[in-house]
């Protein structure tokens, strides 16, 4: 199989932490490689941190977007080709092959597929209408929005109780609506919450709606345990309900678990010979800027071993 059949010996898809540490790595491996990345710039959820990141070994940084211009210079030093605002349309695991929405196809020896996750929405009326209208994506990035405002934050994690505690200082209240009756977030959030003057929980309670004209001027809820409908009033609403994985593209081509993440063995490699999975869309135990980094080395080893025995390289 000649190498003029193919555009590189690894596509990556997806310029997070992840498709960035398998593309160093396959370029030190020698292996000709294009990465593809959907949004303008590289980064992935690391451009969605806004807090410090004090638990990657060796380094911190005051947010992810400062540890993602460490990861992108060393990524230059090495030189792989990166398209950027190309989405993937379609896929082909067997053939190893991509089409961007532009309609470039692109066929490479080994596939590897390291599209993230993204955060999970209520999906309830009045959500997307209001992004940037009330709706707001961060609390440590938007706090000022909050400033004697009534905010409504969705979520009993980690997340959704250190966004509160950041929004609390500055708003005029804030509710903490969660579907069930205990909070998963860690002790060191629960206990300052729970003991906030200006905090108050409504447990075991969906949101059903958004409402407002222009912005947000109120949510509707309901009782999980009663039924009973509430509307609360709120100018500000932030969800923080988890993350789900981005493979929508892949159903019904590799095999991927329940939820959706994609199912991998130790190698990292797919159901379908030649295509691997890292990163956070397979890897739903442990979520880490670490371990996405890890299996991106894992992966290009991988592929380097496979197509050296196959002297591919």
């Amino acid at each position: 199989m000649g190498k003029k059949s193919f555009d590189a010996d690894v596509i990556i898809i997806g310029a997070g932490p992840a498709g960035l540490s398998a593309a160093i790595w396959c370029v030190e491996l020698g292996l000709e490689t294009i990465i593809f990345e959907k949004e303008a710039e590289p980064g992935g959820q690391l451009l969605r941190i806004f807090n410090p990141i004090k638990n990657y070994l060796g380094l911190e940084t005051a947010n992810g977007r400062e540890l993602r211009d460490i990861f992108v210079r060393s990524y230059a030093k090495r030189k792989p080709a990166m398209r950027l605002s190309a989405e993937i349309a379609e896929m082909d695991p067997a053939a190893r092959s991509i089409v961007t929405t532009s309609g470039d196809r692109f066929t490479a020896r080994a596939l590897i597929i390291a599209t993230g996750v993204r955060r999970r929405r209520l999906n309830v009326p009045g959500e997307e209408k209001f992004i940037g209208k009330g709706v707001i994506d961060s609390g440590t990035n938007e706090k000022q929005k909050a400033r004697n405002k009534r905010v409504i934050v969705v979520g009993g994690g980690d997340a959704a109780l250190e966004n509160t505690l950041i929004l609390a200082d500055f708003a005029s209240k804030v509710y903490v609506t969660h579907r069930r009756s205990e909070l998963t977030a860690r002790a060191k959030f629960t206990e300052k919450a729970l003991n906030h003057p200006n905090i108050e929980f409504r447990r075991e309670t969906v949101v059903n709606a958004i409402k407002g004209g222009s912005k947000v001027e109120a949510v509707e809820l309901t009782s999980v345990k009663t039924g009973k409908n509430e509307e609360l009033a709120a100018e500000i609403v932030l969800v923080r309900i988890g993350v789900e994985p981005t493979t929508e593209i892949l159903k019904g081509l590799i095999d991927l678990d329940s939820k959706g993440y994609i199912l991998i063995n130790s190698n990292c490699e797919t159901s379908s010979p030649g295509v691997y999975a890292i990163g956070d869309a397979a890897n739903p135990i442990a979520p880490t800027i670490s371990t996405a980094t890890g299996t991106g080395a894992t992966a290009a080893k991988a592929i380097f071993g496979s197509l050296r025995d196959t002297n591919d390289v």
